[in-house]
């Protein structure tokens, strides 16, 4: 009777590992989750004339040291108001996660970021989600971000 060789198996498994790494560009080692890059917001948007109906958005990040990213962070609710909400920030990366507080503006602000290889889930927690994280108007920053690019952003500073 014929076996399997698990080594042959595991070691076809880790060489196709190895070319998706680096075709996508999306590296992941022992469960480390590489964040640099560009993100969009994936929802849906309608445009009437040259209004945008619905929510975009956009985070760049650059990691800075394997545990400390420079994030900045946008989204806009769209059409008719166009309230927003955006920071520029360090922030603590950790277990593939980073958290946004900002106690100066909002005490009761949390905004988590669970980033995986195909992008970054963010999930806001405040007492008033009608001026939360100090973001405009019924600015919500929920939503998945997908990975558009895991090249070095350029971010501006003024």
């Amino acid at each position: 009777m014929m076996g399997i060789d698990m080594r042959n198996i595991k070691m076809s498994l880790a060489s196709i590992m190895v070319v998706w790494s680096i075709s996508t560009g999306f590296i992941i080692k022992d469960g480390y989750i590489d964040p640099m890059g560009t993100y969009v917001l994936d929802q849906k948007t309608k445009k009437v004339g040259e209004e945008v109906y619905g929510y975009f958005g956009e985070i760049q990040v650059v990691k800075l040291k394997a545990d400390k990213i420079l994030m900045n962070f946008s989204i806009c609710k769209g059409a008719p108001s166009y309230n927003s909400g955006s920071f520029l920030d360090t922030l603590l990366y950790k277990n593939n996660r980073a958290l946004f507080t900002d106690p100066d503006v909002d005490s009761s602000c949390v905004i988590t970021f669970d980033f995986t290889a195909k992008g970054i889930t963010v999930k806001e927690e405040t007492d008033d989600y009608n001026f939360g994280c100090g973001f405009g108007h019924a600015v919500i920053a929920d939503g998945f971000f997908k990975k558009t690019s895991s090249k070095k952003p350029e971010i501006l500073i003024d």
